[in-house]
């Protein structure tokens, strides 16, 4: 009788061993599966590599034209500026002509 209930005993851990193996290849399958999902989606997918990098090429070209448009408001604003100083000494003369005396004769 003992050695039948070793028997059971040792078979039920078997058993055991086994269903839990089971689980946890059933588990380890499905992350994979998951990863070569995530991985493959990454890659290829709607919003994968190959998209990406269309819309990297845009975005450059964006920002290329954004810095173009940005050295030319520089150059304006630096006209400008120099306009601006141009006229105000201009001004300042012309009031200093203004505030001076006429000469008599």
């Amino acid at each position: 009788m003992a050695t039948s209930e070793d028997d059971l005993a040792k078979k039920d851990i078997q058993e055991a061993i086994w269903a839990w193996s089971g689980k946890i290849a059933a588990l380890g399958a499905v992350g994979l599966l998951s990863f070569f999902a995530a991985w493959w989606l990454w890659g290829y997918g709607p919003n994968g590599a190959p998209q990406l990098r269309v819309r990297i090429e845009q975005t450059e070209a964006q920002l290329l034209e954004f810095k173009n448009k940005r050295v030319d408001l520089e150059g304006k604003l630096t006209v400008t500026e120099g306009r601006l100083n141009q006229c105000q000494s201009d001004l300042a003369k012309a009031r200093a002509a203004a505030a001076a005396p006429a000469p008599t004769p």
